[in-house]
């Protein structure tokens, strides 16, 4: 998949594309089908598929959101779109100057004048431009019979809409195995393994201290998990603890994974830990016995889960003009 920084680096013309455009932090079943479309559309057109998307989104620049937290990290998106089969990724920092550029402006310099697309797909709520003034019905009367523009209504699981808010909601909750099914995948996290305190070696449950770039983290708790390391794809099944060990009374919050029947250096490594299912709240133990015996508990409990189901992909439906 090629890689470009902002529209102003598409020195060459792409080829016939067919496109889509949108912030797309989460990439969940609902982004998927826009973007799924848009690789199958490529394919059969003889076009390169194409994803502008904007990385930070506008609304993290603009102050906006109760819930400010992305989903993903670039490299997460990178990765994630680069599975689906597109072509071409052209992220675009959201700055005060792309900001300012009008729907009607964008439309003639950018998607016209720099993509030239055969087809331009996007959300049923898609906004654009300064004041948000452009949609898709702006797209069809501007390129009329020139360029197909295919407005997609939203996708619901189990009834409800799936959108990255809801997404954001679940997992601050800790309730990571109902987020499950509208990503399509268990929610994970990004990081590199660090030297911790070596507690967990010392009582026999070596642990893994995680120093992550992922933004979106459940909350305090012990978690079934997987874990990647590195470019490694084999998914190692263990225990996390993310709090802040109040037994031993500190004020850092942490993430510490213990892989099953794992006798690795994990110093330094970069690894990808997904969440499963979430176990028990983070509790404070009156002695060190107590909290080893807790710890022990933990992982016989996750253990008897394996082997670990994959996400339930819930009921879905299609809503193709949702109120």
């Amino acid at each position: 998949m090629q890689i470009i920084y902002g529209y102003q680096a598409v020195t060459e013309p792409l080829g016939p594309v067919v496109m889509t455009i949108g912030t797309y932090d989460g990439l969940h079943v609902g982004h998927r089908v826009i973007i799924e479309q848009v690789v199958r559309r490529a394919r059969l057109t003889g076009s390169k598929a194409v994803v502008y998307s904007f990385y930070p989104p506008p609304w993290r620049v603009l102050g906006r959101g109760s819930n400010p937290y992305l989903i993903l990290t670039l490299k997460d998106k990178i990765e994630l779109l680069h599975k689906v089969g597109v072509d071409v990724l052209i992220t675009e920092e959201f700055t005060p100057d792309i900001q300012q550029i009008t729907h009607t402006d964008f439309t003639a310099q950018v998607l016209d004048g720099t993509f030239t697309p055969r087809e331009i797909h996007v959300g049923y709520d898609f906004h654009f431009g300064e004041g948000r003034l452009g949609d898709w019905q702006y797209l069809r009367e501007y390129f009329g019979d020139r360029v197909e523009v295919r407005p997609h209504g939203a996708v619901r699981v189990d009834g409800e809409i799936v959108g990255c808010t809801l997404v954001r909601r679940l997992v601050v909750a800790g309730a990571v195995e109902q987020v499950a099914p509208l990503l399509g995948r268990f929610h994970f996290l990004r990081g590199v393994v660090v030297r911790g305190r070596g507690r967990g070696a010392k009582i026999g449950v070596p642990t893994a201290n995680i120093d992550t770039t992922t933004e979106l983290l459940p909350p305090s708790g012990v978690y079934a998990v997987t874990m990647r390391v590195g470019d490694d794809p084999t998914e190692l099944n263990g225990v996390a603890n993310l709090g802040f060990r109040p037994t031993f009374a500190e004020k850092v919050f942490a993430i510490e994974v213990h892989l099953f029947d794992y006798d690795g250096d994990l110093y330094g490594e970069r690894v990808v830990v997904s969440f499963v299912q979430r176990v028990r709240n983070e509790l404070r133990f009156d002695s060190v016995d107590a909290l080893i015996a807790q710890i022990k508990a933990d992982v016989d409990a996750v253990r008897a889960m394996m082997p670990f189901p994959a996400p339930e992909p819930g009921q879905l439906s299609w809503d193709p003009k949702p109120a």
